[in-house]
């Protein structure tokens, strides 16, 4: 169901979705200061899916506005959608910098349904959309054919299933706790993002890390049927029992601290990245599982270590010819200090 506050000369503009979609539309039409509308009123529609607001109808802009996206973020689970024949471009990037990426604006009938059409599908408009107007360099990434829908199960053990289909798998694992597997991975995710590939992460591990990131980030959850996942920038994140949706470019999966059964898992994947630290007390972990992947035949692998100065990465290179030197990166959502490393992994695989 659909919610949309409008002024009357766009009234009609979501219609269509009522014949093509079978999908009731409620509609209040006048003029509206938003805030007051989502004090006020709002708790009494919860049970709809979707906000859509005619911008020309608001009486608050842009001063309540911003201030009305963050209460509805905050306290409903609506997917938000703008509708304008024209917007202000300083508008228009202060709305994508609050991740309101549902934006319908144009005056031509046929082009608008279109968008509305992807802002009602699952995910809605994705981000990926916009970063022409705010990313200068995009990094061409190979493209090659490989994974399908994945389901998988976590239970008492969590199962690995990979099919036939058009993604690229990453898998990321660590030679012990605390070496950096949840942040490379991530990390990883929203490069891939930012160069308009269509990502998805999926925490494949017991660790239970993500429900502590969704919450501190303010994900927005999407739910499809019987699929729950969490985006932000881009990015879709799973728990361990997800199941997606929609096709991607790349998924990511976080094995989290590796474990002999990943090594039948590694097989499968176009990517495999295994993160590791390098102090002496470190080191044992690490060898072992350098040792266990060279017995199996999976030589194919990046190896990153994380925590090392610049005074002994030169020792480091020579114990370790394979490694390469993660950048301190503190920003769990950041890329750019370790963007060269991430090309080469993705160039040269």
């Amino acid at each position: 169901m659909l919610l949309y506050i409008t002024g009357a000369e766009h009234s009609s503009v979501f219609d269509f979705l009522t014949e093509r979609k079978g999908m009731p539309i409620k509609k209040f039409i006048g003029e509206y200061n938003l805030a007051t509308f989502v004090s006020n009123d709002l708790s009494n529609f919860d049970s709809y899916k979707y906000l859509a607001v005619d911008i020309d109808c608001l009486q608050d802009m842009p001063e309540n506005l911003f201030e009305a996206i963050e209460s509805i973020n905050d306290w409903f689970e609506f997917k938000l959608i703008f509708y304008a024949r024209e917007i202000d471009a300083e508008l228009r990037e202060e709305l994508i910098k609050r991740e309101v990426y549902n934006l319908i604006v144009s005056a031509n009938q046929e082009e608008v349904e279109e968008l509305i059409l992807k802002a009602v599908s699952p995910g809605g408009i994705p981000y990926q959309n916009y970063l022409d107007e705010y990313v200068s360099e995009e990094v061409v990434v190979e493209q090659a054919p490989i994974l399908s829908e994945a389901i998988l199960e976590a239970e008492n053990n969590i199962e690995f299933k990979r099919e036939e289909g058009n993604e690229k798998l990453i898998l990321v694992a660590g030679s012990e706790h605390r070496v950096g597997t949840t942040s490379v991975a991530i990390q990883l995710a929203n490069f891939l993002a930012n160069q308009k590939k269509m990502v998805a992460y999926m925490e494949f591990n017991e660790h239970k890390h993500l429900k502590q990131i969704i919450d501190a980030y303010r994900m927005k959850k999407e739910e499809v049927e019987n699929s729950v996942w969490y985006q932000l920038k881009g990015v879709d994140y799973f728990y361990p029992d997800g199941i997606l949706m929609q096709k991607y470019d790349y998924l990511i999966f976080d094995l989290g601290v590796m474990n002999e059964d990943d090594l039948d898992k590694l097989d499968q994947a176009d990517y495999r990245i295994l993160c590791g630290a390098s102090k002496c007390f470190e080191r044992s972990a690490l060898n072992k599982w350098m040792r266990l992947l060279s017995e199996n035949k999976i030589d194919d692998y990046h190896l990153l270590l994380s925590f090392v100065s610049k005074e002994e990465q030169e020792t480091i290179k020579k114990l370790y010819p394979k490694a390469a030197c993660l950048q301190h990166s503190p920003n769990l959502m950041g890329w750019q200090e370790n963007l060269e490393l991430f090309k080469e992994i993705l160039l040269n695989a």
